[in-house]
């Protein structure tokens, strides 16, 4: 049973967190200045379909933008004013809409969707709107096939994009591909002021001798390699790069699309500019929303918009992914921040819980829980896993789901997606961000192959999409390197299971290093696993437990499908969930193929609340440990658990009848935080609890009912 002490939300780039690219076409994304950057993990969403599937087509710019939370401070979406000018299809009702894209910025709250639209005021270009769910009053529009559903102007050039297509003219090749299609008709509403100057401005391809301008040449720079988003920077000389930047810029190839694209750094980024030598940091979350990557990059000079191209190519080692946020009422100009993990748990970092039908899906199961190994195992983050405590919906709530959702849940032609949830603390001027959540979400799809086999040419792989995913929830962003699974790029029959020790495993390493230590803010550093106990068991069938009065034991059973290299099960027990201690083993199988069962009964157990665990010791010397059982002794009433712990813990209480308790939490001092009330039912030994948003430190939770009262002392330590 799960209860919330208060609805205050909480939140959590990248990419998640995760993404995938998958090549059946060319992927670019747009976000706006706030949010971190983002990929796609796309099919094709023809544009019949989307014509066919919107109830209203527009042409429109995007005015302004407003990020909110919804009524159960859940989830963070963005309000966005779109002034039409052109009308497809349907009628709007003003000449402005509204619509609604998942994700945003709240304060120092950011939600981040992998593979979802967003959107930034001066966009321009073509909308399929669809009316958006839940929404009453003025008409709201959410859009068809989210990144798919919005095809991109680029002005002043004249040209358009979407995720798989590209129309080198507005009038001439985008409004014939959409009127000539079922159910559409060109309606102006509006002059399009900024696209009829676009269409009307022609390059002067023969200047004058007196307005030629000397092209940036690039002769050399330096590091040849390095990292994005860590703050190294890169030194360019050359000639006639302006004496000052101006509106001079640096681009770098944007590994979000293998570099088909260029992106831009923020002009915070920009070390110094002289005529010879430029210095810039190389970022992940530039002004064009991408992560620089491998290949040449470019310089364009004040004075001329013609960039010149370096002769050789730099090489992008890894990327950190950035978080962007600015703050005008303390002078703080827009800059990117290299965002933490942190112990979220309370036991060293994140527990993923998994949605009813992934568990079940024992492929599925398998393939992630070895992906997260081979992340653990390799740079030692600290991931673990709760079984049979299913989730039924992603939402901003210390939770970090992994689910099969529906198809409605996910924009059209979406495989899969991340939810990136971060917060940050303000001190002085500097901003301390981090991953408070991380929630992943998959199409249930047929094409998926799950393992250990191979999939065919016509096949994703499940392992290997999950594996990139969990490597943006690593806090790592996009390369351009086929050999790493950091690589931009997902495609059907492409198996990438194997960490890249001098990419995603260096990268990885450079988190970690980051995020163990101390932050300064009220978010518990992470804690590294053991090198020798970095697994979890892919294939045990969970522990289960139970106390027998009559005799005074407790049961303990479980079981294997396969074994390999395993020499016994140490049995652990303890009192708090954290400290264990051995007191026993019980023979494993050694190497098997079949399915193993097995039993211990301990004959003096603890009078109260107990924990056992299995530690599973290899024959290398290397041990993996279950996820631990709670058993309730003879003279346990009531206790909470695990503590100290995070921002999630567990009151386990035992009652002959229903009851309630009210609740209410104090700090140290006697000041009052906040107070609830929790229906405790006989049948119901354990609820989940979720505390508020106060700082990390010792709290006194009092507690009181018809039968009996007391008081709870809890670490909380993020």
């Amino acid at each position: 049973m799960k209860h919330w002490f208060t609805r205050r939300a909480l939140f959590l780039k990248n990419t998640c967190f995760f993404t995938s690219l998958v090549i059946l076409g060319l992927c670019l994304t747009s976000m706006p200045p706030a949010w971190a950057q983002d990929a796609c993990s796309l099919l094709p969403l023809p544009l019949e379909e989307r014509m066919q599937q919107a109830t209203l087509v527009v042409e429109g710019q995007v005015l302004s933008s407003r990020s909110f939370w919804d009524s159960r401070h859940e989830n963070i979406y963005t309000a966005h004013q779109v002034e039409v000018y052109k009308v497809f299809k349907g009628l709007p009702s003003a000449g402005t809409v509204e619509v609604i894209t998942e994700g945003g910025q709240v304060g120092l709250d950011l939600h981040v969707y992998s593979a979802t639209l967003k959107l930034q005021p001066q966009q321009q270009g073509v909308f399929f709107l669809q009316p958006a769910k839940g929404t009453a009053g003025q008409p709201q529009f959410s859009v068809y096939g989210s990144l798919q559903g919005f095809i991109q102007y680029q002005l002043p050039q004249g040209t358009a994009r979407d995720p798989f297509a590209r129309y080198a003219s507005i009038p001439q090749q985008l409004y014939p591909a959409l009127t000539r299609l079922p159910g559409a008709a060109l309606r102006a509403v509006k002059t399009n002021v900024p696209l009829e100057k676009a269409l009307k401005q022609k390059p002067d391809t023969n200047p004058a001798p007196t307005q030629r301008r000397l092209v940036p040449t690039i002769s050399d720079f330096s590091p040849k390699s390095l990292r994005a988003g860590t703050g190294d920077v890169l030194t360019i000389t050359g000639n006639n790069f302006g004496a000052s930047r101006g509106n001079g810029y640096v681009e770098f190839k944007n590994a979000d699309d293998g570099g088909a694209t260029y992106i831009k750094p923020l002009p915070s980024d920009y070390v110094s500019w002289s005529n010879t030598e430029i210095k810039v940091l190389v970022p992940t979350a530039g002004l064009d929303n991408g992560t620089a990557g491998s290949g040449v990059f470019r310089v364009a000079s004040n004075e001329d918009a013609t960039p010149g191209t370096s002769l050789t190519q730099l090489v992008i080692q890894y990327a950190h992914t950035n978080v962007l946020y600015k703050n005008d009422s303390r002078n703080m100009p827009e800059r990117s921040y290299m965002p933490r993990l942190i112990n979220q748990n309370g036991r060293g970092g994140y527990t993923f819980r998994f949605g009813a039908s992934f568990e079940t899906n024992k492929p599925a199961l398998y393939a992630f829980k070895q992906s997260m190994n081979e992340w653990s195992c390799n740079t030692l983050v600290n991931w673990d896993v709760a079984s049979n405590a299913a989730v039924a919906r992603t939402a901003d709530d210390k939770v970090n789901s992994v689910r099969f959702v529906e198809s409605g849940e996910l924009p059209a032609n979406v495989l899969g997606r991340c939810i990136s949830r971060y917060t940050g603390c303000l001190t002085g001027s500097d901003v301390t961000f981090w991953a408070r959540e991380m929630d992943l979400e998959f199409a249930q799809r047929p094409d998926w192959q799950y393992g250990p086999g191979n999939p065919s040419n016509q096949q994703f792989d499940f392992h290997s999409v999950v594996l990139h995913e969990l490597g943006h929830g690593h806090q790592l962003s996009h390369l351009i390197l086929p050999r790493a699974v950091m690589h931009y790029a997902v495609a059907r029959a492409q198996i990438s299971r194997s960490l890249n020790a001098t990419n995603d495993i260096a990268g990885g390493n450079y988190v970690m290093n980051l995020s163990v230590q101390a932050n300064g803010c009220d978010a518990a550093p992470m804690v590294r696993k053991p090198t020798s106990a970095c697994a979890i068991p892919v294939k045990l069938l969970p522990l289960q437990g139970q106390y027998q009065p009559a005799d005074n034991t407790v049961l303990l059973q479980w079981g294997s499908e396969t074994e390999e290299n395993l020499v016994a099960y140490a049995i652990e027990r303890s009192t708090n969930g954290s400290s264990f201690t051995e007191i026993a083993r019980v023979t494993a199988g050694g190497t098997s193929t079949t399915p193993r069962t097995y039993q211990f009964t301990d004959d003096s157990p603890l009078a109260n609340l107990a924990y056992y665990r299995l530690r599973l010791i290899k024959g290398n010397g290397n041990v993996e440990y279950s996820e631990a059982v709670e058993i309730m002794g003879p003279s346990f009433t009531q206790a909470l658990s695990p503590n100290p712990g995070g921002a999630t813990t567990f009151l386990y209480f035992d009652t002959p009848e229903v009851d309630q308790l009210e609740m209410a939490i104090f700090d140290p001092s006697g000041r009052r935080h906040s107070g609830f009330t929790i229906l405790v039912v006989p049948q119901v030994k354990r609820y989940e609890l979720t505390l508020p948003g106060i700082a990390r430190g010792l709290f006194l939770i009092r507690w009181q009912s018809k039968n009996g009262n007391g008081v709870f002392r809890y670490l909380k330590l993020e």
